[in-house]
Formats: C-alpha cells, structure tokens, sequence
C-alpha cells in the first residue's frame, strides 16, 4: 500500500512538474482540444455549484466563477506583506505602471475605434471594439510575479502592482465601460449598459477584491513554514485550473472559426490584438527608460503593463456576453499572444543574464542593484 501510494505522488510530482516546464506546450494543447472537443468544456461551464447571500446580493456560484476565485486567492496568497510594504517606501514605479496600465491600453482601443469606421461590416467592428474593452478592463495577471521571479525582476514591485491594480478594478472597470458606451455611440449601447449593470463595483468587490484579500490574509497567518509547504502544491494546481478554464471559455469561440470560417475578420482580430499586446509590452520598456529605472525594474514593468488577468476577463465575458464567439476570440487570443511575448523577453533576459554572469541564487533570483551594477557596467541601463 506504502509502494503504490508512493509510486501516485512520485506520478503526481512529475505530472505537475511537467505542466511546469511545458506550460506553453500545454496552452496550446488546451486551445486545440477546446476548437476539435468543445463539449466538455461547455459542460463545465454549465455547472452551477451553489448559491450564496454575501452583503445582501444572492449570487449563483458557476464552475468558471468558483475557478476565478482560486486564481484570485491563491494570488493573494502569493503576497509577503513585508515585501509590499517595503516596496510602498518607493512608491514613484507602482504609480506610473498603474497609471499606464490604464491610460496605454485606453488611448489604443480608442485609436481602433477611431480609425477602423471603413471596415464593411459594423457588427464585426463593434465586436472586436468589445472584447479588447474586456481585455483592457482586468486588472494585472497574478502570473507577472511568476515571470518576474523567474527574470531576476523587481518582486516587489510585481506584487504592489497586482495587488493595487485588482483593488483599483471597482474603481477603474466601470469607468472603462463608461467611457466605451461614450465613444461607441449610438450602436448597440445596451450591450456596455448590460455589461456596466452586471460588472459593477459591487460585483467586481465581491468576485475579485474579497478572494484576493483573503488570500493575503491566509498568507499573514500562516507562516513561512507552512507557507513553503503550501506553495509547492498551490503552484501546480494554479498551472491546471488555468489550463481548465482556458479550455473551457475557449471551447464557446473557438469552434466557430472551424465550422464558420471569416478569413478577413478573424485577420483583423489577430493584428489588432497583437498590436495591442505588442505596444504595451513595449509601453513597460519604454516607461523604465524614460524614468532611468533599474533593469529589475524595468522588466518588472513589462509584464505588468503587458498581462492582463484574462483568466478574469473570460469569466466575467462568458457571464455577461453570453455564446458570443467574436467577443471571447480575441481575450483568448491576447492571453496566448501574452504568452508568447513574455516568453520571448524572457528568453532575451535569459541569454543577456548569462552573458553578464548573473546568479541565480535567492527568491529574487539576484538583488536589485547589484543587477542594475552589472547592467550600467555593460552600459545598458542607468541605474535607479
């Protein structure tokens, strides 16, 4: 019985380190399976678990909505309140990564509305103009911390970014709906009027702050030691529950482009989303030059300006929007094209990492100025 039992975890703990290492391989695996075998994901996402009365709003419980809640707590759980706290003493690079990751996205999706009036058809137009407000509107991926431990980043600033931009979200969420419903006129206004009824302050409190808080709270009582212990299984079961709900969200859009293939509009949502995803990734690296931030800094920037909670963002589309696959399509598509690109900067880091001798020993991989030292030695980067 020992034997067997043993021989589960050792199965289990290669399982999930390979989930680990082979993330993005498993990505596209869940995109593939959701376009070729939707219908188990469409199951899950009709799965309601129960209902609760929280401050007064009765509130059904999904699968998809419980899912959210796991990634949201165990971000939360991630946090050390020692770290963000210090990270508050140098408060001038969380203000600006807030404040971009607002603005950067905004003024963007405004230039596409602005500029895509000639496009044949109005609905695809609108559509698109949709989903990268839903997109735009969710706060900053949890997963930038993982990136940022991994790229020798400034952690504490990952977190304090996280951390206040999912606070924020009741706060700038609505405004962005509002703002939308302004600049997209007359046409369909009772979409954003349906999502801004449904995605309040209220809603977003409940459903993403409350988690996210608990989470924290956990994570102050239950010590480092426990917290070690915790983590090794949090991580992984993060890692799936992600690849679950990416699959389960992907498989209401992503048969579509099968079964009613639109070459032209499928392409303009592919080079918009990019280009979206492209410039604010560029926004982080070109906000850290301009202010003379450290490298730590700087890539800690990059992920967040350029990730979003899209696990969020799915959710809270399939719940306001419905089986509507030219809204969800491109969500999906800027969580992979996030993906690629914090890979891709990873991979550089890596490579100009290992070119400069940099350890990688301790939870922040290197600290701070002595990896902005080495960067200003190399002439690369001034330093903070």
């Amino acid at each position: 019985m020992h034997t067997s039992s043993g021989f589960f975890l050792m199965g289990l703990h290669r399982l999930f380190d390979l989930i680990h290492k082979k993330f993005f391989f498993f990505l596209i695996l869940a995109y593939v399976l959701a376009a070729l075998f939707p219908e188990t994901g469409l199951e899950l996402r009709d799965i309601t678990l129960f209902h609760w009365n929280l401050l007064g709003v009765r509130e059904e419980i999904t699968f998809p909505i419980f899912q959210l809640f796991i990634l949201l707590f165990n971000g939360g759980f991630g946090v050390k309140i020692r770290d963000f706290i210090t990270q508050l003493s140098k408060p001038l690079p969380l203000i600006l990564g807030v404040f971009f990751n607002f603005i950067v996205p905004c003024l963007f999706v405004s230039l596409y509305w602005l500029i895509s009036s000639p496009w044949h058809n109005p609905k695809e137009r609108y559509d698109l103009f949709v989903g990268l407000i839903l997109i735009i509107a969710m706060p900053i991926a949890g997963s930038t911390i993982g990136w940022s431990q991994n790229s020798n980043a400034n952690i504490p600033l990952s977190l304090g970014l996280v951390f206040f931009s999912t606070f924020l979200s009741p706060l700038f969420t609505p405004m962005i709906f509002q703002a939308a419903k302004f600049l997209g006129g007359s046409y369909e206004p009772e979409l954003f009027g349906h999502i801004s009824h449904q995605i309040n302050s209220q809603f977003l409190i409940l459903d993403i702050v409350i988690p996210s808080f608990l989470g924290m709270f956990a994570r102050l009582i239950s010590g480092n030691v426990l917290y070690e212990k915790v983590i090794r299984l949090i991580k992984p079961l993060n890692e799936i529950n992600l690849l679950v709900l990416i699959y389960s969200n992907a498989a209401t859009a992503l048969p579509f482009i099968i079964h009613k293939p639109d070459t032209d509009f499928f392409l303009l949502i592919g080079i918009v989303v990019f280009l979206l995803c492209l410039i604010r990734f560029h926004a982080g690296q070109w906000i850290g030059s301009l202010f003379h931030f450290g490298e730590p800094t700087k890539r800690s920037l990059i992920y967040a300006l350029g990730m979003n909670n899209n696990g969020m963002g799915l959710v809270l589309s399939n719940a306001v929007v419905g089986n509507q696959p030219s809204i969800i399509l491109p969500i999906i598509l800027y969580n992979l094209f996030q993906q690629i690109m914090a890979a891709a900067f990873y991979s550089s880091w890596t490579k100009k990492d290992n070119l400069l001798g940099t350890s990688k020993e301790g939870s922040t991989v290197i600290k701070g100025k002595q990896l902005t030292q080495k960067f200003k030695n190399y002439g690369s980067v001034n330093p903070p």
